[in-house]
């Protein structure tokens, strides 16, 4: 089966996102995967290649040229690459500004991809030339992205199955400011067009397949994302604490709350400082990423670096918002780093509020070392290196629970069977 994957970021075996998308499709015939991306990135994964990238720099220009697009192919994939981004200067400035997804930033954003020359002929033609008999659609929080996922369903006649890894639909988190209610409400109205067209919907955590059952009225499924580790890794165990991935959402204040209080612990067995590895640029952002505040802020590694980074820690860390508004718009994720995390037979230190999926999956599964407030911060810190049997235990829970949820195997044979359904449905 052939099947075109719309999504934001590109395929890879460093960025979160793009490396749960290539497990998703790991160990099927190349030919048969084909993607379609905006960010401004390069494939490091080989899970496919054949690519069409459309990037919001070109999006701008085919306003007046109507010309847009690149194919890239086998040879444009850079296995080893330390990160799959590629813009700098102006344009990286630029992109992180865009971070912040302001009201502003949605409306302009949305504006020039509908004024844009995206569905011009080269890139009916690189469709037509694939062939794709299904559509899976990985969804963000910008409603041009479903026009085009939408669009390329009906061009081709084919089934749409939307895959959600994050909520972006029962909250606005702009809803108090200004035009926050209105590019929520056109949001909204695209969602609503591409759900009833959806064949089916694939959702992070049981919760969410619950309730977006409920909400759209077509079939969901949970989809547990699938761990990259084989198994517990091998490693020193040495006296450190690391944190891996990206701060969004706010993760570094409470990454300042964990390394201040290391600081002030002092006990000879615990770090005084986390290991940040992260690909953030911010300057607001890394200023607070100091030795100062108990961190030291190492940059971006290659994946193989990573695997030995987690092997050799006492502990990782998950950590999430307690910021109101972002708890609202996170509640259903389950963070990509988490299963990993589980599959490493390293202890999962994870620091956030009960109620965000995330937190409340390895709660009641008993697989991390969870503190709820800064007030268990020390206590629970001090549990890494004084209370073993505890730690072990956690550590066991967590192997369990990620042979019973987190295999790839059980993530394809899902993705397989929701995609032929679909498939074979539309074709009887």
């Amino acid at each position: 089966m052939r099947v075109l994957v719309v999504s934001h970021n590109v395929f890879s075996e460093t960025e979160s996102m793009g490396r749960t998308l290539a497990s998703y499709f790991a160990g099927w015939d190349k030919n048969e995967i084909a993607q379609f991306y905006i960010h401004s990135e390069v494939p490091t994964s080989d899970v496919c290649e054949n690519y069409f990238n459309i990037t919001d720099k070109q999006a701008i220009k085919s306003i007046f040229t109507r010309k847009c697009g690149s194919i890239l192919t086998k040879e444009n994939i850079q296995l080893g690459r330390n990160g799959t981004r590629i813009d700098e200067g102006l344009t990286a400035k630029i992109y992180q500004k865009a971070r912040r997804r302001t009201p502003l930033i949605y409306l302009a954003r949305n504006i020039i991809w509908k004024l844009s020359g995206w569905k011009n002929r080269k890139f009916k033609k690189w469709i037509d030339d694939f062939d794709p008999q299904v559509v899976f659609f990985a969804s963000g929080d910008y409603a041009f992205m479903y026009r085009i996922a939408r669009w390329i369903s009906k061009y081709k006649k084919i089934p749409l199955v939307v895959s959600c890894m994050d909520d972006y639909y029962f909250q606005n988190k702009n809803s108090k400011k200004f035009l926050g209610k209105i590019t929520y409400g056109l949001f909204m109205k695209q969602v609503r067009k591409t759900m009833k067209s959806a064949s089916a919907i694939l959702s992070i955590c049981d919760k969410m397949t619950s309730d977006y059952s409920a909400l759209f009225g077509i079939p969901c499924y949970t989809l547990h994302t699938p761990s990259t580790f084989d198994g517990p890794l091998k490693g020193d165990k040495k006296k450190q604490i690391c944190y891996l991935g990206n701060l969004g959402f706010q993760r570094y204040n409470q990454l300042v709350e964990i390394g201040r209080t290391l600081k002030e612990i002092d006990h000879p067995e615990l770090p005084k400082y986390i290991d940040v590895y992260s690909s953030e640029s911010r300057p607001e952002v890394v200023s607070l990423l100091s030795e100062e505040n108990g961190i030291v802020f190492h940059g971006s590694i290659p994946y193989d670096q990573v695997k030995q980074v987690v092997a050799d820690s006492l502990a990782v860390i998950h950590t999430e918002s307690f910021d109101e508004g972002i708890r609202k718009s996170i509640r259903y994720s389950v963070s990509t780093k988490i299963a990993d995390s589980l599959a490493s037979g390293t202890c999962l230190f994870v620091y956030g509020p009960s109620d965000v999926a995330s937190i409340e999956y390895v709660t009641t599964q008993n697989s991390a070392i969870v503190a709820t407030s800064k007030d268990q911060l020390s206590e629970k810190l001090l549990s890494l290196v004084t209370d073993r049997a505890k730690v072990n235990m956690v550590i066991d829970n967590a192997i369990n629970l990620s042979k019973k949820n987190h295999k790839v195997n059980q993530a394809l044979k899902l993705i397989s069977h929701v995609l032929d359904g679909v498939f074979n449905k539309q074709n009887v």
